[in-house]
């Protein structure tokens, strides 16, 4: 332990540090994917591998050998579209994320107030709002249209005669980046029957990523919100923007906070007042 320690340097902690950087942002890249359970099947792989090295057993090390000695080409092979998309954002969004979801309450605002339309109409509609995992597999086989978010865009989109209704539209940094895109179906078995494609589209891209997913039912005129593979059925308009500031860290916060604060204030220097009345203005000792 001590020779460890009498090695270990600044240039040391530096390295400790980057890798562990390294590995964090990996870890949330992957987080909600695929690749996630991917990682869990390979870590049980890795434990197999470190119990033979510590063990006598002849079969299992030979066969560890082989994984191990393959274990580069299988990473690739197993990861081969989550290398792609990750290589291709780079020069699209930095690699060190911030918080960067949905900031403004007027998206939002447009959103709900399109849902709202399209539910009363009984029309069907799907909008992904991307957060921290790209959704650019999905918007790439889309129709590209990147505009502002309106109420009376997202309305057009999803009407029955226009040639993009069928898929889903697709926010990206506060636009509407694409619309018509296809999404990933849910494997899922337990799912009411009387839920439809769209249904498990929207489960299926929420359980690969962490996108939000506001669902329009046409069969019966009602608003969903799908997050992580659950759904929060029957929404009003005002639920579901109350939801979604909630979700997106966009909910005010002053009105809770600040009247409290201000009552709390008057309220001590009501006292004060009301002590030096009482003294007869003597200041108190």
């Amino acid at each position: 332990m001590r020779e460890i320690l009498s090695q270990f340097n600044f240039w040391s902690a530096i390295d400790i540090l980057i890798i562990a950087y390294v590995l964090y942002h990996i870890v949330l890249f992957i987080r909600g994917t695929r690749a996630a359970q991917m990682m869990t099947g390979i870590l049980i792989m890795v434990g197999a591998y470190l119990l033979s090295k510590i063990t006598p057993l002849t079969t299992l090390k030979s066969i560890m050998d082989t994984f191990v000695s393959s274990f580069i080409i299988i990473i690739i092979i197993l990861f081969q579209d989550d290398i792609r998309h990750a290589l291709r954002r780079m020069g699209k969004k930095p690699f060190i994320q911030g918080t960067e979801t949905i900031s403004s309450n007027q998206i939002i605002d447009e959103i709900t107030r399109a849902s709202a339309t399209l539910a009363s109409r009984k029309i069907g509609a799907l909008v992904v709002i991307e957060r921290d995992i790209i959704l650019s597999r999905y918007i790439d086989i889309g129709t590209l249209v990147d505009a502002r978010v309106s109420h009376e865009l997202l309305v057009s989109v999803f009407q029955p005669s226009s040639p993009i209704h069928d898929g889903a539209v697709i926010i990206q940094n506060g636009r509407i980046a694409a619309a018509g895109c296809f999404l990933p179906l849910t494997r899922e078995e337990n799912l009411d029957p009387e839920m439809g494609t769209r249904h498990r589209a929207a489960f299926g891209v929420s359980q690969e990523t962490d996108a939000l997913v506001v669902l329009v039912s046409e069969e019966r005129g009602t608003i969903s919100l799908v997050e992580d593979g659950r759904i929060t059925k029957n929404l009003e308009p005002r639920l579901l923007r109350r939801k979604l500031r909630s979700i997106l860290a966009e909910e005010v916060r002053e009105e809770t906070i600040i009247p409290t604060k201000r009552v709390r204030w008057s309220k001590d220097v009501l006292d004060s007042i009301m002590r030096f009345i009482k003294l007869g203005g003597k200041n108190e000792k």
